[in-house]
């Protein structure tokens, strides 16, 4: 049972950082959008960059506290981070996901568990 809370609570921990992290970027584009001329459709790219690196951060974070299985880790806080998502367009807007939407969260659930793997192979054990 050890085991299972420790990487329940390394999941845990990518998810508030992930959650940290995209509200953090969400209020400077919100601000880059409303104090400056640029438009959205420059931004795309740079948005998408950064929720990259965001699922990167998340996913390293939650693999270096869990200090093993960081595959399965960064994984599991991508899968959850999606899900997240999915459920707020579908009961909050009424969106189904889409093909591309699709594609986009599951690039972003790959780069978490590099981060995963990335996060166990950096973290020093204790064993």
């Amino acid at each position: 049972m050890d085991g299972t809370k420790k990487l329940s609570t390394a999941i845990g921990f990518g998810i508030i950082t992930l959650l940290i992290l995209a509200s953090i970027t969400s209020m400077l584009i919100a601000f880059l959008l409303k104090f400056t001329d640029i438009s959205e459709g420059p931004l795309a790219i740079t948005i998408f960059i950064l929720a990259l690196l965001s699922m990167l951060i998340s996913g390293f974070i939650a693999g270096k506290k869990a200090q093993g299985k960081g595959w399965f880790v960064g994984f599991t806080t991508g899968f959850i981070f999606a899900t997240l998502v999915f459920l707020v367009n579908y009961l909050g807007f009424s969106h189904a996901l889409s093909n591309s939407q699709l594609l986009y969260q599951l690039g972003l659930m790959g780069v978490s568990t590099l981060g995963g793997i990335f996060g166990v192979n950096m973290s020093k054990r204790t064993d």
